[in-house]
């Protein structure tokens, strides 16, 4: 009941949704909104909306800020001082594996809350460094809180409810695609002071993280490669290039973040208050299952840019890589992914494992008609 009414605070006059987006969440009953309440109760997890007492206010400033979250844990964990985003490829060498552990283990001793996205290889490593050290840690999913996602990884999902926190915007039944962690990374570059990246290829989605946490005028630190003509660390060596600055122990980050103490990255609750409404893309849908309630929207043309037509012209032809957009379009990288987090939101695109997207069936129908 707590939850309800959070969620019925959360909306009473809907001043952070554009118009489009009002008249899409009329579309939804109290019945289908009852029925999410009622599953996150049954199944202990928490709702929390843009108003909630735990929404971070480091994320409303960022690029389409999450209207809301579903959690497990203590969401206290979101106003600690000294949180770090850690990222990393799923597949490391034994050298960054044990370098990102052991400055991870550091950190965490040092009172540094890391923030991970809970997938294999390194997230995992920073998550148990922390666990280790029995300090919280926090996982950003992208999939529902419900999804046994990695495989075999319940045990340590518990393990970071009991100590720390778990968090998606992703309703629950909402099963892993690959063009979920895009989106979800800038939730991780939005959460932490600075984003520290182990070990990336060139393509890595690692550097999503990195290129957001830029915009947002963060620092992103980089552990220094072992091998400068491997090609596994041309992600990190590019980032240092740019002015990423290597990590070679924990003072490197103590000293840098120190230092930027003083500053104010984000702009407080009164000063959001001033500024222009905020437009916000639609929220991911549950799936269709029998216990989770479905809800359909509608695909209209008129909210889209020129430039997002311009991509689903391209992808009505046939499938693309994020680089393959780019390259059609003449657009750079982060432009390309904002567009195609905005229409994967709004359902006219969808990703594969394989990081190519291309339209869904509504919008192939759509867009014959």
């Amino acid at each position: 009941h707590g939850q309800q009414r959070s969620f019925q605070r959360a909306n009473p006059d809907c001043k952070y949704m554009s118009p489009a987006q009002k008249k899409r969440a009329k579309q939804y009953s109290l019945e289908d909104v009852q029925k999410i309440l009622d599953y996150c109760e049954k199944n202990q997890i928490g709702l929390m909306t843009w108003y909630s007492e735990y929404y971070p206010e480091q994320l409303k400033n960022i690029y389409n800020p999450p209207v809301l979250f579903f959690y497990r844990g203590n969401p206290a964990f979101l106003k600690n001082e000294n949180m770090l985003t850690i990222v990393g490829t799923r597949h490391p060498s034994e050298y960054s594996l044990y370098a990102a552990k052991r400055l991870c283990s550091e950190l965490a001793a040092e009172s540094f809350t890391l923030v991970s996205g809970f997938a294999l290889g390194l997230d995992t490593a920073a998550h148990e460094a922390a666990l280790e050290q029995s300090k919280p840690t926090i996982a950003v999913l992208g999939c529902g809180i419900d999804q046994n996602y990695p495989k075999g990884s319940r045990m340590m999902k518990e393990k970071i409810a009991e100590t720390g926190l778990i968090l998606t915007e992703y309703f629950p039944g909402m099963p892993p695609r690959g063009s979920h962690f895009p989106i979800r990374n800038r939730i991780l570059a939005g959460l932490g002071e600075a984003v520290l990246v182990t070990e990336a290829k060139e393509n890595s989605g690692c550097l999503i993280t990195a290129n957001y946490a830029c915009e947002q005028g963060k620092p992103v630190f980089c552990i220094p490669p072992s091998d400068i003509y491997n090609q596994r660390y041309t992600g990190q060596i590019k980032l240092i290039r740019e002015g990423a600055v290597p990590v070679f122990g924990k003072e490197d980050l103590q000293s840098i973040l120190l230092k930027q103490k003083n500053e104010q990255y984000f702009m407080s609750s009164s000063e959001l208050e001033e500024l222009p409404e905020v437009e916000f893309s639609e929220e991911e849908l549950p799936p269709s299952r029998s216990d989770v309630p479905v809800m359909t929207k509608e695909l209209t043309q008129e909210a889209l840019t020129e430039k997002e037509k311009q991509i689903i012209d391209i992808l009505f032809k046939n499938k693309k890589t994020v680089n393959m957009l780019c390259i059609e379009t003449g657009m750079q990288f982060s432009e390309i992914v904002r567009h195609l987090i905005e229409l994967e939101m709004l359902g006219w695109i969808e990703g594969n494992s394989s990081d190519f997207y291309r339209l869904t069936p509504e919008a192939q129908e759509k867009y014959t008609a």
